[in-house]
């Protein structure tokens, strides 16, 4: 199995390629960045699975937030331009509207479909092509396969998909938001940078958990391929992946052993916890951020509680997708001693535009 992180700035697209119980190459794509994420990476590497004669099988949106659906929009655009073929897809996505309600949004909007907002686009689409999840993606669905990957949900949890459809209810009337408005990232990010402040100094008492209806609609997941085991946490709330966890019979006593967790919220305090990270045991993490975005992203605040509070036995691996002066800087402050002394190491991507590439095999 390899996983392809694609540098998407503060946002998120990832692949799944793995090898299935028929001999053949499947691909699983998860978001998709931006729209000029899919145009500068999806778009070529879709073209070539193709052309190799590959499984592109599935597609994972988490949530409607830009940063992770428009370039599932440009794919849609790529489709209906002839750009790409139209390929039939098992989609994990969950609409912030009910059925009914999407089929009215769309019909009161200009019938450009362009004008249509971007959660409502993908619905429609799924609609008219018949790839419309057979039932809503949440922790009741527990896990599924394909081919030889399996997929167990972790979030949301039936209530915050519920109370995603109750924001966006016809009664409300609201535009679904692309992005998080200030007042609700006020609880997910740093108003400044955080990475001057010594690793001693993080005091956690106070800590607050993402108020984010959006991000809490997230589709977090455990994928399992033979031996190996990767961590998706989206963009959700720590308190609904612990509450799944638990249910799965983990503990702080008794953690999760994976290969690999994509960090939470590209990195956002609010949206990892000490809680979750003590019933985890890993040396890996993937943070899909740039440090250079208004919400200033990662915050080491997060980092931080990666490095002290995760179970796990060796150096603790901390992979970017981006390289930049501000990323490489986060822990200047510590000192060079800093690595040795707490035992991390920092992976940033070859050059400017290749992704980060995990590659696992049965042996690992």
């Amino acid at each position: 199995m390899k996983l392809f992180f694609y540098q998407a700035g503060c946002s998120d697209a990832a692949r799944i390629q793995f090898a299935g119980d028929n001999g053949k190459l499947h691909n699983v794509i998860i978001d998709a960045g931006h729209a000029r994420t899919f145009s500068r990476f999806l778009l070529n590497e879709i073209k070539k699975l193709t052309q190799d004669g590959e499984h592109f099988d599935a597609w994972i949106v988490s949530h409607i937030h830009d940063d992770h659906i428009g370039g599932v929009l440009a794919y849609i655009d790529a489709v209906q331009r002839g750009e790409l073929p139209h390929t039939k897809l098992q989609w994990l996505y969950n609409s912030p509207r009910t059925s009914n309600d999407v089929f009215h949004q769309v019909q009161s909007q200009s019938s450009e479909a362009k004008s249509i907002r971007q959660g409502d686009r993908l619905a429609a689409y799924l609609q008219q092509t018949d790839q419309v999840p057979a039932r809503d993606i949440t922790t009741d669905l527990l896990s599924f396969h394909l081919h030889e990957l399996e997929i167990t949900i972790l979030s949301p949890a039936p209530e915050n998909l519920k109370a995603l459809h109750q924001k966006y209810s016809p009664e409300n009337k609201l535009p679904l938001e692309r992005e998080e408005n200030t007042f609700i990232s006020s609880a997910v990010s740093k108003s400044i940078s955080d990475y001057q402040i010594p690793i001693n100094s993080f005091v956690y008492e106070n800590w607050t958990e993402d108020n984010s209806i959006e991000n809490a609609s997230s589709i977090s997941m455990l994928t399992e391929h033979r031996k190996t085991k990767i961590l998706w946490l989206a963009d959700a709330w720590p308190s609904v992946i612990v509450a799944s966890l638990r249910k799965m019979g983990y503990t702080k006593e008794n953690p999760l052993d994976c290969d690999l967790v994509k960090v939470s919220h590209h990195g956002s305090s609010s949206n990892n916890s000490i809680e979750l990270y003590e019933m985890i045991r890993c040396n890996n993490f993937l943070i899909s951020a740039d440090g250079e975005n208004k919400y200033n992203l990662p915050t080491k605040e997060c980092l931080v509680t990666i490095i002290l509070h995760t179970q796990r036995s060796g150096t603790c691996h901390l992979f970017f997708t981006d390289d930049n002066a501000t990323l490489r800087s986060i822990f200047a402050v510590d000192g060079d001693s800093f690595f040795a002394n707490y035992d991390v190491a920092t992976h940033f991507p070859p050059t400017n535009t290749a992704p980060v590439i995990f590659e696992f095999s049965d042996n690992d």
